[in-house]
């Protein structure tokens, strides 16, 4: 056995994109040795912020053999009446090297033939990695990618060496002008001399002692551990997520902690103007209520000092830059903003952030019959919720992600009610799929008014989503809408709201573009929560735009689906969907042309369910009502075996299609159960 080490180095590489990319590089090269069926023991990935790779242990020197087969002449031209062979089937085994022991004879569509079974002798593992790897290497995918020399290679950044070390021979290949040897480098803090690999097993431990913890979830560990005891001499909590260890651990080779102090009076910043203000500087992590931050660097304990002292530097700099900005806007007053807003358009020939400010307050009527609303808090959260985008804290680059929150203690200090405050701070939540959401019902009520107001100023504007090309979000902004209404769980169309807020911009749109959009979205949203399919088409085919209703809908669906009655039910409608496939108009049942046994009963279960479902609609009761349209199948199957709708007196015939067609409308008002795939029927998705 043997074992493999591929190391690319480059400068310091975008972290965002050293992970995936590092995954991707051990994904191909794991595919590939797996295609060749090359033994491997265990594989393993590894990145710094200058470089990735893989090491792969135990590996065979060479693919496993073949045994392939040859099929020759046909079974009657290979031999003769004795049973000898032929001059045919000689010329065959002389061809392809065989003996009359690898002979056997096959049965095939064409009739019987002979064939010859020989094994071929696998490459060399040494062959397979050397014309391979430079191919995953050209292969993998970046966003954005650079040239740096005459060869045209692209990657993120320019590659500096790389290693290509099987067992204790190099495998000579050139890539990007750079040719493939056993040497790493190290550190730069700790020194710039070449480190020589004799094999892949030294190479964890040789870069240790230069400064480099390669293993990206060891040096997670050990970032996590400095962060917690430094954490603990300040007898304080850090705050971070998991995102910023993940961009620490991609921009640190040989973490290192300290921690800095800034001056107290920057406590009385906001925590969250806190927080953006070290985090944009990177690898800074805040322990909450303190005036203290612990910084993860990539250098020798010597430097402690030296960076201690610059960050602090740097830091104090910019905490001065964000006091001053926070005061003069406490000065003005959120009142101030929001007669500012008048002046400041907010998309082209709709209107000013003012305007959209009243339209949003005027929106909130839709919300009257929301149990919990307060409208009044609703109304001025509405009014006041742009006011902070003419701050200057939000206006400086450094400082835009905290629009709303801004805005929440602005209101706070200009005396407005605390839940006016919460609501505008919350009301750009969620911002992307996976965000946090509103704790406050106004905040939830306030987002979902706010969105959909972008999403319909998107529309009209022109600005309408297609492909990749969505620069307002209105695709995001439509599933936020949807998330919050689920989530909070309120009562509201879509629909009716997209109309609303149409009305208020005193504008027109052909509502089927909306209805479009918003079907999409909420496909989409479905699949997200785990429904299949032709379940979500189903349901959506009957929908009015009410998210919660709509996901109950699936939910007792997707439960049902998992009995013995379910296909029952679904052939029930099928049959009824079925022979209205080409109608039109369907006429009102005349009791009188109701005349042979099966149709008096099918109508006659009609009557008495129909009461009954319209009820179990009405409280959502959707089990129920999957119980009631099932109890429906044995009349409607006894109606369509004894009763011929389609018959030649017209009156009968279009009394009897009246019939099913008030079936139909039943089933309708739950789902469209002929969207519904049973197993073994043929569909087309």
């Amino acid at each position: 056995m043997i074992d493999f080490l591929l190391e690319i180095g480059f400068e310091e590489f975008p972290p965002r994109l050293l992970r995936p990319a590092a995954e991707d590089l051990t994904k191909r090269i794991q595919a590939l040795l797996k295609e060749k069926k090359v033994f491997f023991r265990s594989i393993r990935t590894i990145y710094t912020p200058r470089r990735m790779g893989t090491i792969v242990l135990g590996l065979s020197r060479r693919q496993k053999s073949q045994v392939i087969e040859i099929q020759g002449p046909p079974k009657r031209f290979a031999y003769d009446e004795k049973g000898k062979p032929t001059e045919k089937m000689i010329g065959f085994m002389k061809t392809n090297n065989l003996k009359a022991s690898e002979i056997i004879c096959k049965r095939t569509k064409k009739g019987d033939y002979v064939c010859g079974k020989t094994e071929i002798a696998g490459a060399t593992t040494e062959s397979i990695l050397r014309s391979n790897i430079p191919l995953i290497i050209r292969g993998l995918e970046f966003e954005k990618t650079m040239v740096w020399n005459e060869g045209k290679v692209r990657f993120p950044r320019p590659i500096r060496w790389i290693i290509a070390l099987l067992d204790r021979k190099p495998l000579r290949f050139d890539y990007a002008g750079v040719q493939a040897n056993r040497y790493s480098w190290p550190n730069q803090h700790f020194s710039f001399k070449p480190i020589r690999l004799e094999k892949p097993r030294e190479y964890m431990n040789f870069l240790r002692h230069g400064g480099v913890i390669v293993d990206p979830n060891e040096r997670k560990k050990i970032i996590m551990t400095r962060i917690k005891q430094a954490a603990d001499k300040s007898k304080g909590k850090s705050v971070y997520s998991d995102d910023m260890i993940e961009e620490i651990n991609c921009t640190t080779e040989y973490p290192e902690v300290v921690t800095g102090t800034f001056d107290e009076h920057y406590m009385t910043l906001p925590r969250e103007v806190l927080m953006t203000v070290l985090r944009a500087h990177g690898n800074v992590i805040w322990i909450r209520d303190t005036n203290e931050y612990i910084y993860v660097f990539s250098a020798k304990k010597k430097a402690l000092q030296n960076v201690k002292t610059g960050y602090e530097r740097v830091i104090e700099s910019r905490l001065n830059d964000a006091y001053f900005y926070y005061q003069n806007d406490m000065k003005n007053g959120l009142q101030n903003m929001l007669m500012q807003t008048k002046n400041m358009t907010w998309l082209e020939g709709l209107g000013s952030l003012y305007q959209k400010s009243l339209r949003l307050q005027n929106f909130s009527d839709v919300y009257r019959a929301v149990p919990g609303v307060d409208l009044d808090v609703l109304k001025r959260a509405a009014l006041l919720c742009k006011a902070d985008l003419l701050s200057e804290m939000v206006r400086e680059k450094e400082f835009t992600s905290l629009q709303g929150i801004m805005g929440g203690y602005y209101a706070l200090a200009s005396g407005e009610d605390e839940a006016v405050a919460s609501a505008i701070g919350e009301h750009y939540l969620p911002r992307y799929v996976g965000d946090s959401v509103p704790r406050s019902l106004n905040g939830a009520l306030l987002s979902i008014a706010d969105k959909l107001d972008g999403v319909v100023g998107a529309y009209l504007s022109g600005n309408r989503p297609s492909g990749s090309y969505d620069p307002f979000a209105v695709r995001r902004n439509g599933y936020g809408v949807i998330n919050l209404l689920d989530i909070f769980g309120i009562e509201l169309s879509l629909f009716e709201a997209g109309t609303k807020i149409l009305e208020l911009h005193t504008k027109r749109l052909d509502g089927g573009v909306l209805r479009e959009f918003f079907d999409e979205r909420m496909t989409r949203y479905l699949q997200d929560n785990g429904y299949r399919y032709d379940e979500i088409k189903a349901v959506l085919a009957t929908w009015n735009g009410n998210v919660p209703d709509t996901k109950k809908r699936c939910d007792a669906l997707k439960s049902f689906r998992g009995s013995r009655e379910f296909v029952k039910l679904v052939i029930g409608q099928k049959r009824v969907r079925n022979i209205l496939k080409n109608l039109r108009t369907a006429g009102v049942v005349d009791g009188a042309l109701v005349r042979e046994p099966a149709e008096k009963a099918l109508v006659h279960v009609r009557e008495k369910v129909k009461p009954n479902l319209e009820a179990m609609i009405e409280r959502e009761n959707y089990a129920e009502v999957l119980k009631m349209l099932l109890e429906m199948r044995p009349a409607i199957d006894k109606f369509f075996d004894d009763v011929l709708v389609m018959c030649d007196d017209e009156k009968l015939r279009a009394n009897r299609l009246a019939i099913v067609s008030s079936i139909n409308d039943l089933f309708s008002q739950y789902a469209d159960f002929s969207q519904i795939v049973i197993e073994g029927e043929k569909t087309q998705r």
